[in-house]
């Protein structure tokens, strides 16, 4: 992994977020869905950057608290991210990074994320590797569950691990340049668009 010079988060920590974001699903509630398994993936960076700062680590962990849902397999992705916006956060002066921007990036890409790993993970990949498993347990094999819940995991897994590096990555090489160059503004506001549009596209549909 291409880490940026003078990196608070190593490869070990993320290998934690990616670990811990196994779980996500294991608090699912209908208050704020995924938000208290967001928050678990969340705290190793968090503890790390804010261990001398309580009160951002309070409003870190605040944060990662609000309304989140996604695919699985997608959300160490924008975890990834979310780690390198918070290592940037840290390492700035107050003022200097505005921390709401964090929640308008994830909000603004929990949806096409998940529409995106809705449609391959559930309703591509798990119709295909269960069938597979259908017909060897059709012909009494205890092959059959084994190979349908092998077959989804080793994608699922390989896709949450280099997702979480991938997104680690993708904010170190393009966040400090869009505040260079004065464009976080243009950012949040196109992020604050597509979230609100998210979250009134679902308060309709349920």
């Amino acid at each position: 992994m291409e880490e940026k010079q003078n990196s608070v988060i190593t490869k070990r920590d993320l290998r934690r977020v990616f670990l811990n974001s196994l779980t996500i699903m294991c608090s699912w509630n209908y208050e704020r869905q995924m938000h208290m398994g967001f928050m678990f993936g969340m705290s190793p960076i968090i503890d790390k950057l804010y261990k001398n700062d309580e009160k951002r680590k309070k409003e870190a962990y605040q944060r990662h608290m609000e309304f989140f849902n996604c695919t699985p397999q997608m959300t160490s992705f924008i975890m990834g991210l979310a780690a390198s916006m918070e290592e940037q956060n840290a390492k700035s002066k107050e003022g200097e990074f505005q921390p709401e921007s964090i929640s308008m990036i994830k909000t603004s890409l929990m949806g096409p994320f998940a529409g995106i790993g809705d449609s391959f993970f559930q309703g591509t990949l798990r119709i295909i590797t269960f069938g597979i498993g259908l017909s060897f347990a059709q012909q009494g094999s205890i092959l059959g569950p084994i190979l349908a819940v092998v077959l989804f995991a080793i994608p699922s897994l390989l896709a949450a691990y280099h997702g979480t590096f991938l997104g680690y990555r993708s904010g170190n090489k393009y966040l400090a340049k869009l505040y260079q160059e004065g464009l976080m503004d243009r950012v949040m506001h196109f992020a604050s668009v597509v979230g609100l549009a998210v979250i009134g596209g679902m308060v309709a549909s349920w």
